[in-house]
């Protein structure tokens, strides 16, 4: 870059400086929009929590309730298997692209905890 074409785009930067006007209305709404997105979130979450547990709360009064079971051990190898997998597949290709690097822990995270999930199915 030589000195004319220098000059040139730090006369445009000054120029879009100059023209730049403080909006703080926008800044105001740029702010806002986040946090109403989270309270309006969390009072949806809690009045879906809430209207589960009354919902909980009348069929067990009305006798209806069935509590339902949850077997670990089959959940635990099926999960083990997914991530087990993935994780190899992502640390491969990670390998291949990017060679060893940080990138690496993408697919050996996964990797790790499907294999320790799937420990935990055959110890149990």
């Amino acid at each position: 870059m030589n000195s004319e074409q220098f000059t040139e785009v730090l006369q445009l930067l000054q120029q879009i400086l100059a023209n730049q006007e403080n909006h703080s209305a926008s800044k105001i709404f740029l702010y806002l929009v986040p946090n109403l997105g989270i309270i309006f979130g969390t009072t949806l979450l809690f009045f879906l929590f809430l209207w589960q547990h009354r919902q909980k709360m009348a069929l067990i009064q009305s006798g209806q309730y069935k509590p339902w079971s949850f077997d670990l051990r089959t959940y635990s190898f099926f999960l083990g298997l997914l991530l087990t997998f993935t994780g190899f597949a992502l640390s491969l290709v990670f390998i291949l692209v990017m060679g060893i690097s940080m990138a690496m822990l993408g697919g050996l995270i996964p990797f790790a905890i499907g294999l320790g999930l799937l420990t935990y199915y055959k110890l149990s």
